[in-house]
């Protein structure tokens, strides 16, 4: 469950040589328009990437271009566009979902109808010239329940919209909705009950290429988790469950913070956050592999965060002023699968620091690393320091990430020895060594006009990106740049 889901927003750019310095080809770059939008979320943001690679055919861009309108734009890889298909939004109505199948692009939108009823459409445009269908009406929910989610598959051929079933008191009882194909035609309608568990705080759905559904939830006063699996051949749930919280040590835990993630490999991984009910300090970090083809849990050693850690970490900031008496402000962030099977756990400390118009911060990534038979393989800190006003949030700072083989590369905006800049940090997830941050070498504009929107950063493949920048030297407006490495 996410507390305060600090869910960092997106970014865009790409670099230099994977030995040398900052080697970068520039490709192209072309004026961009771009209009914040205020009504999203900045700390559970419903899309976080807003460009969209076709391979070597290009990307599409979901982009706010005028009030009360986005639009859908494709490109090819050299940045000439294609087509633009604008979607006009009705008044509250707000942007759920961006995704792409083979052949077309997709995006759900919320909004209450003439009745006051909670409805979720879907618009489907060809990507092949842009031509939107007519929106497809996905759900209705009464407007006073719970809000109404949607969840797609990894290759946007599957869409579940859902709506919860709540007591009077607002406890989940059950989830309703149907699933979908990538043209938008109904597969089937779906119900899950789940009175069986007691105390449900937390659901979160997730779908498969193959149409299965998985429910991830938390329960029992923030102490269990359990994810169940709903598959199109069989109306029998599969389930699995574990305590992950209650009394340890003398002490009584709780999770804080969780992040579900389905892997290419079919298997689903839970990981929680977990802390001590009575002081609220950080107790440990516990990960777990769901195989439901094998009908197998496989947990992975619990990892303790003891003095010794915190200690570690504050030997790492070289920054001045005092250092932390304590973990907090830190939040699951992402999980990735090596082509190892190994799983690597990122979280990254985000807090606003309080009081209106107060700046965001978003700084060290802790990663945690385990092997396919979730056996712990290292665990480190990346050191940054980010800081944005309140208006921009985390538009621009955080991190982006893209595995290259056994490469993750993490991007951010920071200023290091007196230069403002994209970063690349390569880290080996075979040992977690990491590699020093190298500079784009875009000198990024530092000013108090916005310079660079991760939502837009995309890899079109190993060695060609695009972004959204603002270099100094074209300090009057932001660029969609394609980069490449050399």
């Amino acid at each position: 469950m996410k507390t305060l889901h600090f869910l960092p927003l997106l970014l865009l750019m790409a670099l230099l040589s994977a030995t040398t310095a900052a080697a970068q080809g520039k490709k192209a770059a072309i004026p961009f328009t771009y209009l914040p939008d205020n009504n999203e979320d900045q700390y559970n943001q419903s899309i976080p990437s807003k460009t969209l690679p076709l391979g070597t055919d290009g990307f599409v861009i979901l982009s706010r271009n005028k009030p009360g309108e986005y639009a859908i734009e494709r490109y090819s890889a050299t940045l000439k566009k294609a087509w633009s298909t604008a979607i006009p939004l009705a008044a509250e109505e707000t942007l759920e979902a961006f995704a792409k199948n083979e052949e077309a692009a997709l995006v759900v939108t919320h909004r209450h109808d003439e009745k006051g009823n909670q409805v979720l459409y879907a618009h489907r445009i060809d990507l092949r010239n842009g031509q939107k269908d007519k929106p497809v009406l996905l759900l209705e929910a009464p407007a006073d329940a719970r809000k109404a989610g949607i969840a797609l598959s990894p290759d946007g051929t599957k869409l579940l919209a859902y709506r919860f079933i709540v007591t009077g008191n607002q406890v989940v009882q059950g989830i309703s909705g149907s699933l979908y194909d990538g043209k938008l035609q109904k597969l089937k309608d779906t119900k899950y009950n789940l009175s069986d568990l007691r105390g449900i705080v937390s659901a979160e759905v997730t779908v498969n290429d193959a149409g299965d559904q998985f429910i991830s939830l938390i329960s029992e006063n923030m102490e269990r988790l359990t994810v169940r699996q709903y598959t199109l051949k069989s109306p029998v749930a599969k389930g699995m469950s574990v305590l992950v919280g209650g009394m340890f040590d003398g002490k009584k835990v709780y999770i804080m913070d969780s992040k579900y993630a389905l892997q290419p490999n079919g298997n689903m991984y839970g990981v929680v956050l977990t802390a001590d009910e009575k002081t609220g300090e950080y107790y440990s970090l516990k990960a777990v592999k769901f195989d439901f083809e094998n009908d197998d849990m496989v947990f992975a050693e619990e990892f303790r965060f003891t003095p010794e850690y915190l200690a570690s970490v504050n030997k790492l900031d070289k920054s001045s002023g005092p250092k932390a008496s304590r973990l907090e402000d830190i939040y699951l962030t992402d999980l990735i699968l090596t082509p190892e099977e190994k799983l690597i756990v990122l979280a990254e400390k985000k807090y606003m620091e309080g009081g209106e118009n107060s700046p965001y911060y978003a700084k060290e990534v802790h990663l945690f690393a385990y092997d396919q038979f979730m056996g712990t393989a290292w665990s480190s800190v990346l050191m940054k320091n980010q800081k944005a006003p309140a208006d921009e949030a985390f538009t621009g700072i955080s991190y982006r990430y893209h595995l290259t083989g056994n490469t993750l590369n993490l991007l951010t905006l920071e200023e290091l020895d007196g230069k403002y800049d994209l970063y690349l940090r390569r880290i080996d997830t075979n040992t977690g060594k990491a590699e020093a941050p190298k500079a784009a070498g875009l000198n990024v504009a530092n000013d108090k006009n916005i310079a660079y929107v991760k939502d837009f950063t995309a890899w079109l493949s190993e060695r060609d990106l695009v972004t959204v920048v603002r270099p100094s030297k074209k300090a009057n407006s932001l660029q969609l740049r394609r980069l490449q490495i050399k």
